[in-house]
């Protein structure tokens, strides 16, 4: 009888340890919701008539973040550094800072469930942000040599560059992106993220009739 009692407590014992164990397996897999911080840095190319090379510029990012569900979260972030813009062989730059406030959606857990194991994930970014630019004085320069340059043909007497600005500005903008993480650890993630940004046609002082773009491609942690 004792030799029975034995192992019905043993058998007991192990049932309640293999429940325990799958509670344990499924609270891992249950979404917390937190907070993160993230640190990028990266190129930026503007929309242009010059080749491709010429017109990129450096770019960085810091954001922080809230994921408040397993699809949805929010970032506030702020981007700089600097623009690039050219029209026929006149180059010119500035620099801007740009506060923003996204809403990003998890593409992956909304495809394949929530799973914190995950090697990598996928997100769709969207926001507002505004671009605060200074330091035109080399779109003023580019203005004068164009403007000398084509008085040459007797029938320019403007500006070449219609929308040039000086001093601070402040431009709107709206952007849309996607962001690709690689899990290092529970904590830590390495990514890539790219966006496409659309501005006031006075962005780069040139006036085409249409919106200003500029795209960035950035890789950082989180």
């Amino acid at each position: 009888m004792k030799v029975k009692k034995f192992i019905l407590s043993c058998l007991a014992a192990v049932a309640v340890f293999g429940l325990s164990a799958q509670e344990a397996e499924k609270t891992e897999n249950v979404f917390v919701p937190h907070w993160y911080v993230q640190g990028q840095f990266g190129a930026q190319y503007t929309l242009g008539e010059v080749s491709f090379g010429k017109l990129m510029a450096p770019n960085a990012q810091l954001a922080g973040g809230y994921q408040f569900s397993e699809l949805l979260g929010a970032r506030f972030g702020i981007n700089a550094w600097q623009s690039k813009a050219g029209q026929a062989d006149a180059r010119w730059s500035w620099g801007y800072v740009a506060p923003s406030l996204d809403g990003t959606f998890s593409i992956s857990n909304a495809i394949c469930g929530y799973n914190p194991d995950r090697l990598f994930s996928l997100s769709a970014i969207a926001g507002l942000g505004l671009n605060v630019t200074f330091g035109n004085d080399k779109a003023a320069t580019a203005n004068d040599d164009l403007k000398a340059s084509l008085s040459q043909t007797g029938n320019f007497p403007g500006d070449a560059l219609e929308y040039l600005w000086d001093g601070t500005k402040a431009f709107l903008n709206g952007h849309v992106g996607l962001a690709g993480d690689f899990r290092i650890t529970d904590n830590l993630s390495a990514g890539i993220e790219v966006q496409a940004v659309t501005l006031s046609d006075k962005y780069n002082s040139k006036q085409a009739g249409n919106s200003d773009w500029y795209f960035n491609a950035l890789a950082g942690v989180k």
